[in-house]
């Protein structure tokens, strides 16, 4: 899955403060949320990148990747 193997590729060439940065970036691009809150769940999120993953494949792939909080 060569799709796949690009988004890892590219996660895995990111530091630390990248990351964050993307996380916060996605995160506010997909919800209503502040940049601190974003940011905030970036950092507790860092050790889990199977989020980060998820949430830029659905940014790239989804056709409709924005989400309303209930």
């Amino acid at each position: 899955m060569k799709k796949s193997n690009n988004v890892n590729s590219f996660l895995e060439s990111l530091n630390y403060w990248q990351t964050i940065n993307l996380y916060t970036t996605l995160k506010q691009a997909r919800m209503e949320i502040s940049f601190e809150d974003a940011k905030s769940e970036a950092l507790v999120n860092f050790g889990d990148p199977d989020k980060l993953k998820y949430m830029l494949e659905e940014a790239i792939n989804s056709p409709n990747p924005k989400h309303k909080l209930n």
